[in-house]
């Protein structure tokens, strides 16, 4: 998961930019209309003499890129300001830079700590984020009665990641008893808020008709919501449903197009089924090299497929193997290149 870039404008409690009585006001204004120099140079004094506002400004200003290179030290300088002075969205934005490395000392546990402190103020992102360390037992013990607790209490004020987090406890019965329907209501609430993995795995419910009626065409539909935003196993169950005709039409062009798309990032089935495609050349031009490196790959992932194994045989050339062997070894050094 990435840093969600903070807006200070979202995050600071002065009530209005226009107020005369307000001395991050002209920081505000500046700042709402890109002016991120200035909004800099103006809120630099203020966060120097205690000023919680332009301190949360200056980190997100900092952290974000706004008119200087980003600088995630710097920011978590000017967070820890505001958070030693109780700003939930400071304590949030400190978590979020020691919970996914965005410092050097990123510390699980210490994200814990500033999420807890955030989220017993009501600061809803933050609460999604403590029930997920709760869920993982990462920063602390597992434990997912209170992990469930608090993905409740975001859930309830419309956090999505919450909803998709409490979609998958009732799924499993796990810090919530085993309730399908309540999990495909909260996969539904969180996907119709543009959630990817919950528009996933409802895909996959409507699919099966587990806890939800059975619908292949809405199914597709949460599958491309999914797929379009990156979820390799939205992409791969979206091919399928291309390739099967199943609550759409049937178009082995399309199915390779979203194979490709999920076997790029390591789906290992992808990977086998477009060595498929191109071995058989539907939805693709016939290729044995590429199907012998797309196959090779799924290997490689753990996967094998006997049967195309032996039916790619007779035509795998010393020409082919040797090429394929190249594009493999180019490829394991990309993976470990350390840019």
């Amino acid at each position: 998961m990435l840093l969600m870039p903070l807006s200070p404008l979202q995050a600071q409690n002065a009530s209005s930019s226009t107020e005369d009585n307000n001395p991050m006001a002209p920081a505000l204004d500046a700042y709402r209309a890109g002016r991120y120099e200035q909004a800099l140079l103006i809120a630099t004094p203020l966060a120097e003499k205690g000023n919680v506002s332009a301190q949360l400004m200056l980190g997100s200003i900092y952290n974000n890129g706004e008119g200087v290179p980003p600088d995630p030290e710097e920011a978590a300088k000017w967070f820890t300001k505001a958070a030693a002075k109780g700003e939930a969205g400071a304590q949030y934005a400190l978590g979020m830079l020691m919970e996914y490395g965005g410092v050097d000392g990123a510390d699980p546990v210490a994200a814990r700590k500033y999420f807890k402190d955030a989220a017993e103020q009501n600061h809803v992102a933050s609460q999604a984020e403590l029930g997920l360390m709760y869920t993982t037992g990462r920063g602390g013990a597992q434990d997912l009665a209170e992990a469930a607790k608090w993905f409740d209490r975001a859930a309830a004020k419309g956090n999505a990641n919450a909803r998709y987090y409490l979609g998958t406890l009732y799924a499993s019965g796990k810090g919530k008893p085993r309730d399908l329907g309540e999990a495909a209501r909260y996969f539904r609430l969180a996907a119709d808020q543009g959630q990817p993995q919950a528009a996933y795995q409802l895909g996959l419910m409507l699919q099966d008709g587990a806890g939800t009626e059975k619908s292949l065409v809405e199914a597709v539909t949460r599958f491309k919501e999914a797929a379009q935003k990156g979820v390799r196993g939205a992409q791969t169950s979206l091919a399928f449903s291309y390739l099967n005709g199943e609550g759409i039409e049937k178009n082995d062009t399309l199915a390779a197009k979203w194979f490709v798309e999920a076997a790029m990032r390591g789906d290992a089935l992808a990977q086998d089924r477009l060595a498929r495609l191109y071995f058989l050349g539907h939805g693709v031009t016939r290729d044995i090299e590429a199907a012998l490196l797309w196959l090779t790959l799924t290997e490689q992932n753990g996967m094998t497929d006997d049967t195309l194994r032996s039916a790619m045989e007779p035509e795998i050339t010393p020409e082919i193997r040797a090429k394929v062997a190249a594009e493999i070894e180019k490829l394991d050094k990309d993976r470990t290149s350390p840019n």
